[in-house]
């Protein structure tokens, strides 16, 4: 037998789909049509669904009504750490064919990529990233001349210089002359636990059904009035298929269950500085739990320092794991007060290396972290930090843990600090919870799932 009769052959195509409604292709929040679908059809193929790419024209507004686009002059900031991705609110993949299945619904997605990509990405691969793919380039532009200024006048000098990043939006072409709106392409990687994998058999989930819903304006632009929009249009899903080779249609095995990951949310309201979150999460083989915390008053909030997608430590002080009322998975309270000064100040401004590496394994395990935003001595200021509390409950046999019954709860001391000032103020918390899914497939029937 020669070397060429022992090559299997396998196909990758790139296929750009478009979606199933609304035939104008245009979408906002403001108009009130926020809901985008895609079918990817049952075939004898894979998805190589962490390469899937969501791509888009974006436009943006100065009004409700699209009247009125950016001028140089018009003041608006876009998060440099979420770029475009911070428009989707939810994300949800279903089974097409067993259309009851709802395999992965992930409500506040975009506050969930606000940490998961920082965590494991440096800051100079966010801004990158998201300069190439949507030209959310952040406030102003780092030079040498600002490495002697301090950091409090820095960050002062950057509030409002969002003007690189509007030349690409703006209307006018500086003259006041009103040329034709062409928006600007973008392309964001669609983050989540089933789109983690490498490969999904869309033979055996029966093809997928995809639902995007946008987001709120406020909550999405910044030092911005209530009034400025976006607009999307040209909206396709590029999806990269392998197909399968001969040898594996002639064989005739069809795999009877796959397993994969998923990310569950859910949120609550911190409005003591000694308060326990607790969730009754109904799922099996939970692997982590991911915690953010924004203001309340800075959700849905587009004023100059009101950053929903920033990662905000509420002056975390001592910090303890619950299962069903028990110490798990640690058997010890996290203490984060260092020294008699000022330990409220040093708790913000610092990740503490407990909390960083319990942080870094709620996704995957901190020794393998090379790069992250996420550092025990923070060089930036509070808001440019992200933060967020996390925790492994399985880091051995990677099976996760059965919280389908009871309670999992966070018993935190914290100031709760207002980011602008010393008082106290009620925080959300956005919980996320990372598990395993198995899915057994029977012929001619619905998904039966074994979470």
């Amino acid at each position: 037998m020669s070397v060429n009769d022992r090559l299997v052959t396998q196909q990758k195509r790139y296929v750009k789909l478009t979606p199933t409604n609304n035939s104008s292709n245009e979408w906002s929040y403001a108009k009130g049509n926020n809901i985008i679908r895609f079918s990817i059809a049952e075939q004898d193929a894979y998805l190589l669904a962490n390469q899937v790419e969501l791509q888009f024209n974006f436009k943006v507004f100065t009004d409700t009504t699209f009247a009125s686009s950016v001028k140089n002059a018009d003041a608006f900031q876009i998060d440099e750490k979420t770029g475009v991705e911070g428009i989707i609110k939810t994300l949800t993949v279903s089974s097409r064919r067993y259309a009851t299945s709802i395999c992965e619904q992930i409500r506040d997605w975009n506050q969930l990529v606000s940490v998961a990509k920082p965590a494991l990405s440096s800051k100079r691969d966010i801004l990158t990233q998201h300069n190439h793919g949507n030209i959310a380039v952040g406030q102003g532009v780092y030079n040498v001349d600002e490495e002697a200024i301090d950091q409090g006048n820095l960050d002062s000098l950057r509030v409002n210089d969002a003007k690189l990043q509007r030349k690409f939006y703006q209307f006018e072409d500086g003259n006041g002359n009103v040329n034709q709106y062409l928006g600007w392409d973008c392309s964001i990687n669609l983050y989540s636990g089933i789109f983690l994998q490498d490969k999904l058999d869309l033979r055996l989930f029966g093809g997928l059904e995809i639902e995007i819903e946008l987001g709120s304006n406020v909550n999405f632009f910044e030092n911005a009035n209530n009034n400025v929009s976006y607009q999307i249009s040209d909206v396709i899903l590029n999806c990269p298929f392998l197909y399968k080779s001969e040898a594996e249609l002639s064989s005739g095995v069809q795999p009877a269950s796959l397993q994969f990951l998923t990310w569950n949310s859910l949120y609550n309201v911190a409005q003591s500085t000694d308060t326990t979150i607790t969730n009754k999460v109904g799922i099996r083989s939970v692997l982590s739990m991911v915690q953010k915390f924004v203001p309340v008053s800075y959700i849905n909030n587009s004023s100059e320092h009101a950053k929903a997608f920033a990662g905000w430590n509420p002056g975390v002080k001592r910090l303890t794991y619950h299962r069903n009322g028990q110490r798990y998975p640690l058997e010890y309270e996290i203490k984060t007060e260092r020294g008699e000064g000022n330990p409220d100040v040093e708790v913000i401004k610092e990740k503490n290396p407990q909390v960083l590496i319990n942080s870094l394994s709620a996704f995957q395990n901190y020794k393998d972290v090379k790069h992250s935003h996420i550092t025990s001595q923070n060089l930036d200021n509070r808001q440019n930090a992200p933060y967020y509390l996390g925790v492994s409950f399985d880091q051995i046999s990677g099976q996760g843990i059965d919280l389908s019954g009871g309670t999992v709860s966070t018993e935190l001391v914290s100031t709760l600090q207002n980011p602008q000032n010393n008082t106290a103020v009620p925080f959300g918390v956005y919980t996320f919870f990372l598990n395993k899914n198995t899915l057994v497939i029977q012929p001619n029937q619905r998904i039966q799932a074994i979470e």
